[in-house]
């Protein structure tokens, strides 16, 4: 089993200095040529800062964020897992787990991002700022990410629990044989539902620490319909259509 996260828009800074980024350490490696090139991409549009406020939509308080990415190759790594923070991570409390279930969630954590694509939890990666949406040197980040998709999903192994924003899920979806991309929405008409909303982010944070802790590995959509009437949530079997499945979120 593999749960994709997305990352987030903020990182924790600091790491190891003594262990800089090195793309060829990081998980499926079919991505690894795409990968240097993005980082080349992104150090040369940090060194217009004017030309990557616009590329990045940041704002004059974002310079430092620029400079970062100009140090995308030297500066201290840190694992994946720790690396991201916000409202998703924070309502994981990976700090709070106990150490069967972290062990867990080290091994069956992955995060997709604009600059790495798909990595595992334990990957080492320095910070940077890079979105789904930015523009490169070479062009848009979605339109490069485009040839690397299948070559990725045949490198991937098992059942796979994908719950990215639309942005990042753009990038590269998840084959609809392959896996299933989790919906939050409210109670209503199936077909219909509402997403979440502003709750969607600490919602699936929680969500997935309660799929870490509960110590199961799920190998198909029946599997996960089984989970949730297990541990409280409605997976609604019936809403399963071209790789996307409903949880139906009720009082959040």
């Amino acid at each position: 089993m593999l749960v994709i996260l997305p990352p987030s828009e903020t990182k924790v800074s600091g790491g190891d200095e003594k262990h800089p980024l090195n793309i060829s350490t990081l998980s499926f490696g079919s991505q690894n040529s795409l990968r240097e090139s993005l980082v080349d991409q992104t150090i040369e549009l940090s060194s217009d800062s004017a030309r990557a406020r616009k590329a990045l939509k940041l704002g004059p308080k974002g310079d430092a964020e620029i400079a970062r990415n100009r140090l995308v190759r030297e500066s201290a790594g840190m694992p994946a897992l720790f690396r991201y923070t916000g409202v998703l991570y924070d309502a994981l409390e990976l700090e709070s787990m106990a150490e069967d279930a972290l062990s867990h969630a080290q091994s069956t954590l992955s995060i997709f991002s604009a600059l790495w694509g798909l990595i595992r939890a334990t990957d080492v990666i320095p910070a940077y700022r890079l979105s789904w949406d930015s523009m490169l040197p070479g062009g848009g980040v979605r339109n490069q990410w485009r040839p690397a998709r299948e070559p990725l999903w045949q490198e991937v192994e098992g059942f796979v629990l994908d719950v990215r924003s639309e942005g990042y899920r753009s990038l590269a979806p998840v084959p609809s044989n392959r896996g299933v991309y989790v919906a939050l929405v409210t109670p209503g008409e199936p077909g219909s539902r509402p997403a979440l909303g502003h709750a969607n982010k600490a919602v699936k944070g929680k969500f997935v620490r309660e799929l870490l802790t509960s110590g199961e590995t799920l190998e198909s959509v029946a599997d996960f319909a089984d989970w949730g009437s297990k541990y409280g949530y409605e997976v609604d079997s019936s809403s399963h259509q071209d790789g996307r499945i409903e949880v139906v979120i009720s009082g959040s």
